[in-house]
Formats: C-alpha cells, structure tokens, sequence
C-alpha cells in the first residue's frame, strides 16, 4: 500500500484567491491563513452547505525523523496520543467524541503525522479543546503504554499478511538506501517491543511544538471565533522546535532491478516505480500528475485499454503519482495470473516507452486534464477532504500556493512537457519492479419488459425539499432540490438483486459487462466520453437489488442520460467480454482470499446464510460463475430494470419535468416484451430465512501471524424497526468507536488486538449481527471467550442511561455526516424507499434511536444472541485444534 500522501495528489482544488505567505494574516477569497505568534499555522474555510465541521492538525514529523533504533516511534506515539492527560483521563476523550457522533482517527506517514475530527458543528468547541489538549498535554501512562505496545504489534502482523503492503516496502527498500524513506512507517516489532516511555517522551518534545504544527478548521464555523478559540487552546510560547536536517540522498539506480517474492497468495501482483522529483520542482510533478493519468487513471488510460482490455493480461491495473517532501514515484501497479508474469511486465514497459516516444494525441490530454480537474471539483464536496487537501499541500510544499494554482498549473501542461518528463523520469533503467507470486503456481480455473401505460407523472408527497412522483409504469422517484452546487447524484435501484438470479453471480457479471460498449459506444469510446466530461456510471449488485450510481453535473446531465439510455437499453455483451468479466471475478475472488480478515468474513457469512441470496460468497461464485452464459446475463438484463421495481433517487440542482422526461424515455422503451416479469416483493422470500438451530463452527487453516475471528446471529429484517434501532445501539455499545466496550475492553485494557469491532447489517428480510477481531494465534481462543463475555454482560446487567445516550449521540452524529454529499444523500434516500421504511425514515431515525431504553438492550440482547451462534476462524492449523 502507498504511504498516505498517495491519495491527496489528484484531489487538489483550484480556489481563485490572492494569497500573500508569511504575513500575520492573509485573506483568500472563501479561507483564510494565519501564522501565530507561536509559530503555528492556522487556515480556516467556512462551508455552511452541511452543519459539519472537521478539525486536521498536521505535525511536521513522520519516519522521516526516526533513527534505526527508534523506528516506528512516530506511529506509536500517534495510538498514544488517545491515552489521556492531566485533564481529560485515559477513555474521556473516545468516550466524549463517540458520544457526539464523530469521526477520529489519525494517520502517520513518512513526512507527516496527523490528527482529525469531523463531527456536527454544534460541537466544534467541546472536540478543539479536546484535540488541542491531546496534542499538547499527553501524558502516555506506563500501564497504558503496555496495552498500546501489544496492539501495534498486532497491527504489524496485520500489516505483514498484505501482499500490496510488502510488494511496496520491497521496491522502497530498492529505491532508498541511505534517505530515511527507506524505513517502514509502521516500525519493526522487535523496536516496538523495547522502546522506552523514555525514548517516546524524546521524541514528542522534540517535535511535537506548535511551530511544527498546521491545524485546519473547514465547516460550519465562524472564521474569528475558530481563530480565537485555537489562539487559546495552542497556547504555548514556541520554543526552538527541531528542524529537518538535510538527509543523505541516494542517487537513481543505474540498472534496472527487480524483486520477486513469493508468499501464499493466490494472484500476481506487480508494482513498477520510477523515481520523480522532490517538492520544489513544481512543473515537472504538474507533468508527471498528467502523464500518470494518460497512462492509467480510468477505462480510456493506454495501459487500461492495452494490457487489460486488449491483450488481456491483466485484471486490474492503474498507474498514479505519489508526492513526498524529498521525492516523488510514479508507479503502475497490476492484478494478473501468475503465469503471465513475463507478459505483463513487457507490455507495461511497451506501453511506457509507447508515451516516451510521444505516440499520445492532444484528445489524451485533454481527457486526462478532465479527470483530474473534475475529480477534483467533486473532491471539495466534503469538508473532511477539503482540509486533508489544504493540510497536506501546506505540509509538503509550505504554502498554499499548490493548492490553489493546481488546476491553472495542470491545464499549462502541453505534450511536449509530458514527452520530456516521460524521457527523463521513465528510462526503463531506472525502475524498480516489485513482483510477488504464490508459492506454487494453481492450474486456472476459468475454462424489458411490457409497454409503460400512458399516464401522466404523479406527485405522491412532498417533504421540505424533497418531492416523491410515481412515474408511468409505477417508477418511483425521489428529487431532493439541492442548489448549493452544481453536482448532481443519482442513484438507481431496481429490487431483486441476488433474489433474481437463476445462476449466482449473473447480477455482478452484468453490472461489469453492461460498462463495455453499446450499440452507440464501443468499450473505448464509451470510456472516453465519460472520463472527459466528468461523468461517473457505477452498476453494482448487491444482496437485495441492483444499483447504478451515478455522479455528474447540471450541466452534462443531458450528455449523462443520454449514455445511462445506452447503457440500460442498448449494452452489446459481446461474448469475449462476458468472459473476460467472469475471469476477473474470479481472480478478485482469490485476490481477496491474501487478506486473511476477507477470508474469516468470507467463512462466516457462507455459513450462516447458506442457501439464502445473502449468502452468495466467494465460495458459491467460484462454482457458478463459470457456467454462466450469454443468455444467462441477457435474461438478467431484460429482467431487472422493469419500471414497476425501480426506485430512483436524485439529489442536486435539476429540473423535475426533464428529468421526468429523460428517465421516462429510458425506461419505457426498453427493448424486450418480457411479458413474465411481475412486480418485485420482498415478503415472498421470507421462507428462506431461517435462525440456524445449533451452534456451527467453521475452522480455515492459513498460516498468517494474525488470526481472524468472526462469531454472529441472525436478526430480523428492517421491517422490525424498533429491534432494528436497539441492535443499531448496541453495535454502537459494543463496537462503535473507541471509547465502545470492546474497543476500551479487549484491546485498551488486554491489548488482545490491534482490530477489533461489532457489525450490525439489517438487510431488507434478515440481518446479522456480529463481532471480529484479529488477535495473535496464541490468544485466539481467549479472544473469543472475551468476545462472549461481553454479550453475556449486555444480556444480563442495565446500560447505564450515561453509556446509552452516549452510544445514541454517536449514532445520531455519525447520520449527519454521512449525508454530507450528494451522492450519499440519494443513496440514503433510495435505500429507505426501496427497503419499505419510505424516505421519510430520514427524520424518523433519530428518533427511534432516541426511544430506545436500558431495557430494550436487555430484551433484544436475550431475543437474538443466544447460544446458535455461527464462528469462524482463520489461523494456522495447530491453533485451530481448540475449536470445536
């Protein structure tokens, strides 16, 4: 996996403002950026669009300012930093910031270290002098510490068993010699094991100074009182903070190298680096950040089109541009079958020195310069990226600048500025190519519907914004006016999904297939017209229906529809592609069987939803998909969009009578006269739902240094929204956060796991309830009686009203910020009409979390979690033998 800077290079947003650095205070036109009198940066953007604010303090330290025998000192000290100080003692700030709905967390990478909430606004001043003590006043107690150290060492095994974690770490380790890149953020577990209090404390004082540090403010605040209430809170004169030294550097390698690791993975996987440039070289990253996007960012990208949809050797692959301080890669990674190692890797280097020699055209440009200015518009919809964004380019290039001449910088890039950094950074000599194989080397196992009544659209309710119309052929539509941008968010939902599908897989296969090509587009151009205007088309099926996803704007809406037509209508299902799709599947299949955690996940929901369309695992697919045919997706296709089960939910600024005029045209002239299909209905299928009678245990030998346990129940569907609203509380109690019971409970205080949680999904006729953790093998037994004894403590003892209405807050404040955008707003929506609840279950979810007693957690507790629970293991053999 690439370090944390990976994500932010493509999601920069240009804002038209005039920005002097280094002054007291610089006014922008939407933020503004101050430096205080303690040397601390501070930038504040007020967006009132969503009552959400997110706070992100960045510290100009990561493994960049370790040694070899403090290594993994900045990642550990970044878990610490939540083990309280002299004012808030350890727990109060989890327990404080669940209570209220918000979302922690911190991230540690090579240049940087950094810290961030996002959570309702109401609340801004309680989470700033929590953050600002936190970071300030840590007081790392010995006993907390000793809890802390077994869960990152358990967060390194975890780490260890991902093949894309280790295919990096091989080719930094090839890159970086002498420059302290060449050490693994996470640390080692033997330094882990050993680090003094000591040693730690060193390290903060020595960087951790509000010199050092970058706090953002991005949401529903007022720029002054933010300003004032950081001002008070940070206040601490500076003191001569540690500088960054400059580093030895390592010169490009000569001759190209490549490592081959082997390891029980199932796929191959490659990465291939180039070396770039260090943050000052401005024009030559702008350049890169385009030529990475021509080669593959996207369907239409030359090494998408050429190694995956041509040639075929590759089942995914991508190629990206990832900033640091003191470098920079640009990488393709790739998804292939082992055997085609060779073949892959010439086809890259083909196609790399395809670009070198300058065979690309201005359209190419053009459509890359697209993607990246669009991904970036709809980037600024959340304000959790905003401030990631502007922490992050003030951080690695030390002012604002990058952030806001990105998009201006990136439309300068001509063809001959991608020519001469694709000459002077690509030379096949200089990369390093990180392959990781399977031990052995497997065999591969790959050998509408009746015409719309004429009728006019009917408005069935209206609601604040929101309008509901039913549609000639019973369509239901949901239209949420949103003017605050131009972004427009569809979601479309067609009932079925797994329920009707005559083989499993047929939806997935589908969903895929239906992307490449129509009668009108081939698979190509398709892809080009979507990536060069900004367009987004997503089909997916799932357990309970089949989805499109849809993300585009105003102003290409027309454009939009006009491809969802083709798309809906018109899909070519070339049968070449139908088998390329079912030879990706299963691949992804078996790529996701090298995560151990996937695996356990896996094994349990086989098990306990055998034989329902809730269980349609890897397990089931690797037997379906391939007799899957033509005819069996075109029978899906025809079937599943019929207008009397589709519910289609927009969210943005749009006019209803063309959107009404569009989706009417879309679906009522669909090309089959299946005369068979009838009106979707949930309740029909309630008699494959049954709570198993026994307790079931499924045991996977794996040889990882993490085990995987998964154990859970059966519940009843949403239809039971009172049950439904206690069990959403008591995943909340258990696992949500880390002020949760078993969060504070098995990892705090046991340091039993680095991973550890609750699940609840209530799916339209039956949900599960579960519990997980990754644990050390030798523990895993332990781990799973803790696990039960924390259901048999909530079965039998009140929650206190404390511990209740905290875990209530921390729903209720998760809600509000996962309607922040657009698109999760229609997707709400659609979700709560399709599953029977209607869309106004919006505004009536608060409230049944609010009904919800002490006990009503004891009741549904005793109701559901009994002793016929399903459990599954992943762990090496001779630790499985204690299961029964």
């Amino acid at each position: 996996m690439l370090d944390f800077s990976t994500r932010f290079k493509k999601f920069l947003i240009l804002s038209v403002m005039t920005l002097v650095t280094m002054c007291q205070c610089v006014f922008a036109q939407d933020y503004n950026s101050y430096k205080l009198d303690n040397g601390q940066t501070v930038i504040i953007k007020e967006v009132h669009d969503n009552p959400i604010v997110t706070i992100d303090t960045w510290i100009k330290t990561g493994s960049i300012n370790e040694n070899d025998q403090n290594n993994g000192v900045a990642h550990f000290l970044e878990h610490l930093f939540f083990k309280g100080t002299p004012k808030h003692p350890t727990g109060e700030f989890d327990r404080i910031m669940d209570s209220k709905g918000a979302e922690t967390n911190a991230a540690t990478s090579k240049d940087f270290t950094h810290y961030y909430i996002t959570l309702p606004s109401k609340y801004f001043q309680t989470a700033m002098d929590l953050h600002a003590d936190m970071l300030m006043n840590p007081q790392i107690p010995r006993k907390e510490l000793e809890k802390e150290r077994k869960v990152v060492i358990e967060e390194i095994s975890k780490t260890n068993d991902n093949p894309e974690t280790k295919l990096y770490e091989n080719m930094i380790n090839a890159f970086y010699v002498n420059h302290p890149y060449k050490r693994k953020v996470i640390g080692k577990k033997e330094i882990i094991e050993n680090i003094t209090r000591e040693e730690i404390l060193d390290f903060y004082n020595t960087w951790y100074n509000p010199s050092n540090m970058i706090t953002v403010v991005v949401g529903d605040v007022n720029t002054q009182d933010a300003l004032n209430l950081i001002k008070q809170n940070f206040n601490r004169k500076c003191k001569n903070s540690a500088q960054n030294p400059k580093y030895k550097t390592d010169k490009n390698i000569e001759k190209q190298i490549e490592i081959l690791a082997k390891d029980k993975v199932k796929t191959g996987y490659m990465m291939i680096g180039f070396r770039g440039v260090p943050q000052e070289n401005r024009a030559d990253s702008y350049a890169l950040d385009v030529l990475a996007t021509i080669l593959g960012d996207g369907r239409s990208s030359k090494l998408y089109q050429t190694v995956k949809e041509q040639k075929q050797l590759a089942y995914s692959i991508s190629a990206g541009h990832a900033s640091m301080k003191d470098d920079s890669i640009l990488f393709v990674r790739a998804n292939f079958v082992p055997a085609n190692k060779d073949k892959v890797k010439k086809a890259i280097f083909d196609e790399i020195n395809r670009v070198r020699n300058g065979n690309f055209d201005e359209q190419d440009i053009t459509t890359a310069k697209n993607i990246i200015e669009r991904d970036t518009f709809y980037s600024r919809e959340s304000a959790s990226n905003i401030a990631n964004e502007l922490g992050y380019t003030t951080l690695v290039y030390g002012d604002t600048k990058y952030y806001e001449e990105y998009i201006s910088n990136i439309k300068k890039v001509t063809k001959a500025d991608i020519i001469r950094v694709a000459k002077k950074y690509l030379n096949p000599n200089h990369a390093v190519i990180s392959v990781m194989l399977p031990d052995s080397i497997p065999q591969e196992n790959i050998k509408k519907i009746s015409a719309v009544m004429k009728k006019e659209p009917v408005v069935v309710s209206t609601d604040k914004n929101i309008t509901k119309y039913l549609l000639p052929g019973d369509i239901t539509l949901i239209i949420n006016h949103n003017n605050l941008n131009d972004i427009v968010a569809m979601q479309i939902i067609a009932k079925g999904g797994n329920y009707i599908e005559k083989k499993a897989g047929t939806g997935a296969i589908t969903a895929s297939a239906m992307m490449k090509g129509t009668k009108k587009y081939s698979s190509l151009d398709l892809s080009q017209v979507m990536e060069q205007n900004g367009i987004k088309i997503a089909p997916a099926n799932g357990s309970d229906y089949f989805s499109i996803a849809v993300k585009t704007t105003r102003n290409d809406l027309a454009l939009t529809f006009d491809l969802l037509n083709e798309i809906i209508n018109n899909a070519s299902f070339e049968p070449q592609e139908i088998a390329r799709v079912k030879a990706e599947q299963i691949q992804n299949i078996q790529k996701n069987r090298d995560m151990p955690a996937s695996t356990a996940f896996e094994e349990f929901k086989t098990a306990i939803w055998a034989g329902t369309p809730y269980g349609v695992t890897g397990k089931v697919l690797e037997k379906t998909i391939p007799t899957i045919e033509k005819s069996d997706v075109l029978a899906f296709y025809n079937t599943v969009f019929c207008p009397q089960n589709l519910v289609i939910s927009i969210n943005g600024n749009v006019d209803d009578k063309a959107v009404i005029d569009s989706i009417t045209d879309i679906f009522g002239t669909n090309k089959a006269d299946n005369k068979n299909v009838q009106r979707f209905e949930y309740n029909k299928y309630k008699n494959l739902f049954k709570h198993p009678q026994k307790q079931q245990t499924v045991k996977k030998d794996k040889d990882v240094e993490a085990a995987w346990l998964v154990m859970g129940w059966l519940t009843d569907g949403v239809e039971n929204q009172k049950d439904i609203a206690a069990l959403q509380v008591i995943d909340s109690i258990l696992g949500g956060g880390m002020s949760s019971r078993l969060f504070t409970g098995l990892r705090a205080e046991q340091g039993l796991a680095y991973q550890v949680g609750s699940s609840f999904a209530a799916n339209v006729n039956q949900g599960v309830f579960a519990l997980y953790i990754g644990t050390n093998p030798q523990t895993a037994l332990h781990s799973k009686n803790e696990l039960l004894k924390q259901i048999n403590i909530l079965k039998k003892e009140f929650v206190s009203e404390k511990e209740l209405q905290e875990a209530k807050d921390k729903i209720l404040g998760s809600f509000i910020l996962s309607q922040e955008t657009n698109m999760e707003k229609a997707s709400t929506l659609g979700w709560f009409e399709t599953s029977g609840r209607g869309y106004q279950y919006i505004d009536e979810f608060p409230q049944l979390i609010q009904c919800v007693t002490p006990s009503d957690i004891i009741r549904v507790a005793n109701k559901y979690f009994g002793p016929d629970y399903t459990f599954a293991i992943v762990a090496p053999a001779k630790y499985l033998k204690q299961f029964k």
